[in-house]
């Protein structure tokens, strides 16, 4: 079946929006090493400062208004809410590239945040008003920017500093101000709201077992639909969590730890590939619905959650004989992360009627950042722990 030109321009305009929404918060964790080392003068791989505190600065703000935004976002127009987005990852480019204090640098970094949590709540939102193949566009996307934005930050880094690398890359909001305003379609449901009393989850066997929320419900009590949405999503929610939990303490808990010595590339080169070929696996696995959908996806989190063990006995005891092999793991790692992450939301967008989908799609994306924000504070704790028995 030959797609119309309007469904060619919103696949286009989707993947694109999944590059830009993630590309600020793949450049903060890419240069996290760089960021420390711009404030503080320990250089050495395990430093005072761990860059699970960029990851926090990176995810914190997005979780927040991950949480919040199903109370009030759908009260918010499009129009509003994305050239929000894009005003936010604007200034957060700007700042990190023009300040040399911690604590500014943080600032820049919380900003960012917002901008990707409130653009992830909002596009995956508007997935809802298109055909569902936007929904891999969107993910295939934001896996792309892992790539584009890890090999573009390695490759920059490498002829320019830091601060001019970064400085470059305010060219992607622009880009997305571009797509949404003059390559996107929007569909006249752009202005609708509709809510219907059915069931959240349905299956081919008919209506799941979940609490039914009436229309009272859904426009007095905002807590209850909250409470009741993540109980019917349960399975998804948690197994997003959990990957995302196993996911980034291997990436800001053991990365900037496992070092070959013996090698031309520095510590930092070296952290800045690790970046690169996770995020390889990550836009491998992210685009790969359309080919296969996999709805075990809490195998992903268990295979994920022993990968997390390989990753913290390398770090303590350095076994491994040949940098391939982390590369390989990690690219494993990245697998089965998109993986996890792709498969859910197919998976939810299959299964949540059309009336309520775009409500489900939003909370579920506050899931992966929470498991996120627990990694994020687990990761120092482990990079500190590390530290005191592997020291160069």
């Amino acid at each position: 079946m030959e797609l119309s030109r309007s469904q060619k321009r919103a696949l286009l305009s989707f993947w694109v929006f999944g590059i830009c929404n993630n590309f600020g918060y793949v450049i903060m964790l890419s240069a996290a090493v760089d960021l420390i080392a711009k404030s503080d003068d320990d250089s050495s791989y395990c430093g005072a400062k761990s860059t699970g505190a960029i990851l926090l600065a990176d995810i914190l703000p997005s979780f927040g208004i991950k949480a919040i935004a199903p109370l009030f976002i759908n009260k918010m127009h499009y129009n509003v809410k994305v050239s929000l987005a894009i005003l936010l990852s604007l200034i957060s480019f700007l700042v990190v590239a023009s300040v040399s204090s911690y604590s500014l640098i943080i600032i820049g970094v919380c900003i960012a945040a917002l901008s990707s949590g409130l653009g992830e709540v909002t596009f995956l939102a508007m997935t809802s008003h298109f055909d569902k193949s936007v929904v891999t566009a969107w993910s295939s996307g934001t896996g792309f920017a892992g790539i584009l934005g890890a090999t573009t930050y390695l490759a920059l880094s490498l002829v320019l500093t830091p601060s001019q690398s970064i400085y470059i890359m305010v060219l992607v909001p622009v880009i997305e101000m571009l797509t949404y305003w003059f390559v996107l379609v929007k569909p006249a449901t752009f202005n609708e709201r509709n809510y219907v009393d059915k069931p959240l989850l349905e299956d081919q066997d008919g209506p799941s077992e979940a609490l039914i929320l009436t229309d009272e419900a859904e426009h007095q009590k905002p807590f209850v639909k909250l409470y009741t949405t993540a109980r019917e999503l349960k399975y998804f929610m948690m197994s997003l969590f959990l990957v995302y939990v196993a996911e980034y303490l291997i990436n800001q808990g053991t990365f900037e730890i496992i070092w070959f010595q013996h090698m031309a590339w520095s510590a930092a080169v070296q952290y800045r590939v690790y970046q690169v070929v996770y995020q390889v696996g990550v836009t491998v696995s992210r685009s790969s619905a359309s080919f296969y959908h996999f709805k075990h996806v809490h195998v992903l989190s268990i295979l994920q959650c022993i990968n997390l063990v390989y990753f913290i006995c390398e770090a303590r005891y350095a076994f491994t004989p040949h940098i391939s092999i982390i590369l390989i793991m990690i690219f494993w790692e990245g697998l089965l992360g998109g993986g996890c992450y792709v498969n859910s939301f197919y998976a939810i967008y299959e299964q949540v009627p059309h009336h309520k989908r775009e409500y489900a799609l939003g909370l579920a994306s506050v899931s992966d950042s929470c498991g996120i924000v627990c990694a994020g504070i687990l990761a120092t704790f482990l990079h500190n722990y590390i530290c005191k028995f592997r020291v160069p």
